[in-house]
């Protein structure tokens, strides 16, 4: 029923069949109105100002995405990397994924923290992070000439101390090392205010360094709990390994698995974790997934980025890598899986192209599932992309 005015008088008539069916639509676009969310994802990058070889500014820069589409670049802040009375940079955002905690604070691989938010550099030292626990961002160091400790950023009041406690302990594991200064390597274990144990008498030859400018021998080590750990141990032809699993309590070793035909190595070998929690062991031939629980390796052809994208192990001659969504294959360039960022719906990396064999870097591309298709943004003065905020 509704009000009509006739004269002085207030009647009421019956509404309208077709009056109804009006105002239900307009009751489902208020509705609609109301229900629908914008979705606000904010991609962070760095970029070296065109002075940076004299001033050593990096320029701090978001861009919105508003349902996945892009707006406009503007400036977060700049950063001093380096002081007149520096030898080497104080901060780096270039030397791997960095993170961002919080959507506020950036936490470089280089363990220097920037809060976004106040436009000022925490940490500007560069110890290894270790982890993240409310209020607090712990670091760990272990340098020849500062020693070995802990610290702790603590953000609500900006302090950045040492821990003084012997007991505290963030880092997964326990003292082991591996002496590679002789023909089989050897592990050892070094307890606390005793003599050091003697693990692995027979870790194997190492890989081979030779065709890496400045190398030296070296024999990574994964820790899987307090008490287990992962380590390769390479043929004397080095042409073949196998994935060891070490318990340091009982002293017993068990082969994982086995990776043969290893061509020439041009990089160090080392153990990751995927953005799933897979390890993975990654050498001269390849990335290997290890499943230490089933003792099966098995050799990954692409590599997760994570939210469902993931970018392909080998190359496409004179194309680049195959970047995936779920399974299927959405694009290719040439570009390094482990500088790839991503949010749900939304990936970015920096991009390349290849001339004769060099490779020159052009800026970063950005796909959106908003709408399936690539954007590319930035220049050669792209320092990293750092990662992905929401609001």
């Amino acid at each position: 029923m509704i009000l009509k005015k006739t004269g002085n008088k207030k009647t009421t008539t019956p509404l309208s069949k077709g009056g109804f069916f009006l105002v239900l639509f307009f009751l489902f676009m208020l509705h609609s109105s109301i229900t629908t969310s914008t979705t606000k994802n904010i991609l962070i990058t760095a970029t070296y100002d065109q002075q940076a070889a004299t001033n050593h500014i990096v320029h701090l820069n978001k861009m919105i995405f508003i349902n996945g589409i892009p707006g406009g670049e503007e400036k977060i802040m700049d950063v001093i990397t380096q002081t007149d009375d520096d030898n080497l940079p104080r901060i780096r955002f270039d030397l791997g994924p960095n993170q961002i905690y919080r959507d506020r604070y950036i936490i470089t691989s280089y363990g220097n923290v920037i809060d976004m938010q106040e436009k000022k550099v925490l940490v500007d030292s560069h110890d290894q992070f270790m982890k993240a626990s409310g209020d607090s961002l712990i670091f760990y160091t272990n340098d020849i000439f500062r020693g070995e400790f802990y610290s702790v950023l603590n953000l609500r009041t900006g302090n950045y101390f040492q821990v003084k406690n012997p007991a505290f302990k963030v880092k997964t594991g326990q003292d082991v090392e591996a002496d590679c200064t002789l023909k089989n390597y050897k592990i050892y274990l070094y307890p606390p205010s005793a003599e050091k144990i003697e693990l692995v008498r027979d870790a194997g030859y190492g890989e081979d360094v030779s065709l890496i400018p400045g190398a030296h021998h070296q024999c990574p080590i994964f820790w899987i709990d307090h008490d287990d750990f992962l380590y390769p141990n390479y043929s004397a032809q080095h042409d073949f390994v196998s994935i060891n699993k070490v318990n340091v309590s009982s002293g017993t070793e068990e082969k994982i698995g086995e990776i043969d035909q290893l061509p020439e190595n041009h990089s160090l070998s080392r153990f990751y974790k995927s953005p799933e929690g897979t390890i993975v062991y990654e050498c001269s031939r390849g990335n290997f997934g290890i499943d230490y629980a089933k003792k099966k390796i098995l050799e990954l052809q692409f590599l997760s980025a994570g939210n469902d994208f993931s970018i392909s192990v080998n190359e496409h001659d004179g194309k680049g890598r195959d970047v995936r969504n779920g399974e299927n294959v959405i694009g290719t360039y040439f570009c390094d899986p482990a500088t790839a960022v991503s949010t749900k719906g939304l990936i970015a990396f920096p991009y390349e192209i290849v001339l004769a064999n060099e490779h020159y870097l052009q800026g970063y591309m950005v796909w959106s599932s908003a709408t399936t298709k690539w954007q590319s943004f930035g220049d050669s003065d792209l320092c990293a992309v750092i990662g992905w905020t929401e609001e």
